[in-house]
């Protein structure tokens, strides 16, 4: 009798268990349809309470076997069938807890070892002396909340600062509105273009490194304010000879001239100016400036927006600089500081070079406006008046371009709005405030943004947390397998380059899809990719210590329905009697 009321006990707990579990994994499947995998494996799945819940069910399920104790043969695949679902939910609870899920994305010919995991962090950098302090959000957990109204207080290198999340949006749409009325002089341009049936028309911000120019069809069309007449002189005539990474000129204190310095192949070799208490160390070279996700980056090797790094050393201290060719007044845009009294301007063959097929919209040193049209090298043509709302023809690709709208004075603002609660183009609206002095600015996922508040501006950058992983894989050669005839995908392949120098190994390993690269604990899929000029893999990344348990689990379910059948006793059943007696002799 005691036995029966603790199985009934059991039972009692048992069963509100598996219903509670039920309408959490009903809720999970209704909260990924509107929010997401990402966001219901963190809101849910991977929480500390479904991991208790699982917990719970396991222990469960070992006080019923205990209820038979002690155990005989005939208990065998009750047991077995027990102890492989408690080791399949000790599996899913230990995976579920410290397991790793993530993505690495290599561009070919380079190396990575840092794995980005779906949870998002905000990160600020102070530049100099290159400090940085990262903060873990968790906003798409809770995606319907679109006001968390979250402060992140920010101590680095002595300064207090806050910054507020007053805004999230999971499915973020952005309108640039250009308008007049900016406080600096700022030339914006209005152009609609038309070949044939196609037409197209955008806003160009002279000035401004990602709306400068755009690529349209076979041409390049671009807006740009000289800020000498030798600028503008050298971007109307024809090209001029230099080294091919152009040169740095210095003015530095107590020289009567500019110090030409050229750019050098080798980098972070310290260069000594002669006569003067100075050196210049070049740190980096940008062909094609961008900022990714993983700071300052280059798109590609030719020079659509060529930018130079490199650290000044000098009696006064040391100063860092990033200077652009084709954007010369960036540094008093932004009011970088500097505590060397210094001038420094980067002069390369792409200022006064402008792209093939390219259609150049500059302002003059009288104010007009001028554009220069150029085909392949040395075809060249000018128009020395644009005129508001006319039509030019470009003489070699045949595009017709107008120019309806022209600013002298642009201000570009940006209406952010949310389309839904699914988690597809992540925005944050963040305030950083010290002090008096606060700024504000939307960050999209992978995106960063300069804060120009205290004493020196700091840089703030949404992005998704990063884990190494104790070596590195490099992408030697991405192949994209299409059906015959087809664009359509059939496959992906990585040939990539394994090196662990913890253990002095090379492997060299070919991973596509059904076929990952599995090392130390880590194992790698072959997910997707992204086309451009660098072909990039995009691998998924797993490391779950609970993997064995859970394979161990359905093993070991399966010997018992294996031993549920091998070990039944058959069922004896009686003769049927004839009918006929034996005759008594």
């Amino acid at each position: 009798m005691a036995r029966i009321l603790r199985l009934l006990g059991s039972i009692t707990i048992a069963v509100p268990l598996l219903i509670a579990i039920a309408v959490v994994l009903a809720w999970g499947t209704m909260y990924e349809a509107s929010f997401g995998t990402a966001a219901v494996q963190r809101f849910i799945y991977h929480s500390w309470w479904f991991q208790t819940l699982l917990g719970f069910l396991a222990v469960n399920l070992a006080l019923a076997a205990l209820e038979r104790w002690p155990w005989h043969r005939p208990h065998l695949p009750f047991l077995l069938a027990h102890l492989g679902i408690i080791c399949i939910l000790l599996g899913g609870i230990v995976g579920g807890l410290v397991g790793i899920d993530g993505q690495m994305i290599i561009p070919e010919g380079k190396a990575e070892h840092t794995l980005q995991i779906p949870e998002n962090v905000l990160v600020v950098h102070q530049p100099n002396p290159g400090l940085h302090q990262i903060l873990p959000t968790d906003f798409e957990t809770r995606a319907w909340l679109h006001e968390p109204h979250t402060v992140f207080p920010v101590v680095i290198d002595g300064r207090s600062i806050q910054l507020i999340v007053d805004q999230y949006f999971p499915d973020a749409v952005t309108e640039e509105e250009v308008a007049d009325g900016g406080e600096q002089e700022q030339l914006a341009v209005h152009v609609q273009l038309k070949n044939h049936e196609q037409t197209d028309a955008f806003w160009l911000v002279a000035g401004d490194p990602e709306r400068f120019g755009a690529g349209w069809g076979d041409a390049h069309i671009l807006a740009m304010a000289p800020t000498s007449a030798e600028e503008f002189a050298q971007l109307t005539t024809a090209a001029v000879s230099g080294p091919s990474r152009g040169l740095v000129s210095l003015a530095l204190p107590g020289s009567s001239r500019p110090h030409d310095i050229p750019v050098p192949d080798q980098m972070n070799q310290p260069v000594a100016i002669a006569g003067t208490p100075y050196r210049v160390t070049f740190k980096e070279y940008f062909p094609d400036f961008v900022i990714t996700e993983k700071g300052p980056a280059t798109r590609s090797d030719q020079p659509n927006n060529p930018a130079v790094a490199f650290v000044l050393n000098g009696p006064e201290g040391t100063d860092a600089y990033l200077l652009f060719a084709l954007h010369p007044d960036i540094a008093s845009m932004h009011g970088w500081k500097h505590v060397i009294p210094a001038q420094a301007r980067y002069q390369h063959l792409a200022s006064s070079l402008l792209p093939p097929n390219a259609i150049a919209v500059l302002r003059a040193p009288n104010g007009q406006l001028v554009a220069v049209m150029t085909g392949q090298p040395g075809q060249r043509q000018l128009v020395n008046a644009v005129a508001v709302n006319t039509a030019y023809t470009h003489p070699w690709l045949g595009y017709e371009w107008t120019v309806d709208q022209v600013y002298r004075h642009a201000r570009v603002t940006q209406r952010v709005s949310n389309r839904s609660n699914e988690i597809k183009a992540e925005m944050v609206h963040v305030t950083a405030r010290e002090g008096s002095q606060t700024h504000a600015a939307w960050l999209g996922l992978r995106e960063s943004e300069e804060f120009p508040i205290g004493k020196e501006p700091i840089l703030v950058e949404y992005r998704p947390a990063q884990r190494e992983v104790p070596y590195t894989i490099k992408l030697l050669d991405f192949r994209k397998i299409t059906y015959p005839g087809m664009e359509l995908a059939a496959g992906f392949e990585s040939d990539v380059e394994l090196t662990d120098q913890q253990r002095g190994l090379i492997l060299m390993r070919t991973i596509k899809m059904n076929h990952p690269l599995a090392y130390r604990g880590f194992t790698f899929y072959q997910s997707s990719y992204i086309e451009g000029p660098t072909q990039t893999t995009v691998l998924s990344v797993r490391n779950d210590p609970g993997t064995p348990l859970v394979y161990a689990g359905f093993i070991i379910v399966i010997l018992g329905v294996v031993a549920m059948f091998v070990g039944r006793q058959p069922v004896m059943t009686p003769k049927r009697r004839t009918g006929k007696r034996s005759a008594r002799r």
